[in-house]
């Protein structure tokens, strides 16, 4: 069972693996930072399990370039981005079962490294409670979930296995 730990215990394991570089997307895109559970990888574009999550089950798909505005991205990529989300959201729905799935295109100028990537990505949050609201799933402030090594990979070895069958 995912373990929930604190938002200040979040933060420190985050800068012993890595602390705060540049860019964090980047930064995981080149496993520069702890490990990286990828649900689905090609040249353009990471559908990982992000480590640090409000809700266990959460996907994050960003195009593996660097761009923090949609005018740095084409239409056909960010086409991509939106169809592998939308893959993800179904993957979730049918691994995890969830009320609801929440999407979001999100960024902070915060400078937290939580939540504050300006390297366009696309959370798919499972929803368990019919009062789950965006303002909780993306604040750390009730703590996060972490996984041991072995829940991350039955949950990788989980969304790989749908991945294929939830195309859209």
């Amino acid at each position: 069972m995912p373990t929930l730990i604190t938002r200040a215990e979040a933060l420190r394991r985050i800068e012993e693996e890595g602390g705060k570089p540049r860019c964090l997307m980047c930064a995981i895109r080149d496993r520069a930072v702890g490990a990286v559970h990828a649900v689905f990888e090609d040249d353009e574009l990471l559908v990982m399990l992000p480590r640090y999550v409000r809700r266990w089950g959460h996907l994050m798909v960003m195009p593996k370039a660097h761009a923090t505005r949609y005018d740095q991205v084409d239409a056909a990529l960010w086409t991509r981005v939106s169809q592998r989300s939308l893959q993800a959201a179904r993957v979730v729905e049918r691994v995890m079962r969830p009320l609801r799935c929440y999407m979001a295109s999100t960024g902070s100028s915060a400078g937290e490294l939580t939540q504050s990537s300006e390297h366009l990505h696309v959370h798919v949050v499972p929803l368990y409670q019919a009062d789950d609201k965006p303002s909780d799933i993306f604040s750390w402030q009730g703590g996060v979930y972490v996984g041991a090594p072995a829940e991350w990979a039955a949950l990788t070895r989980r969304y790989r296995a749908a991945w294929d069958q939830c195309w859209p």
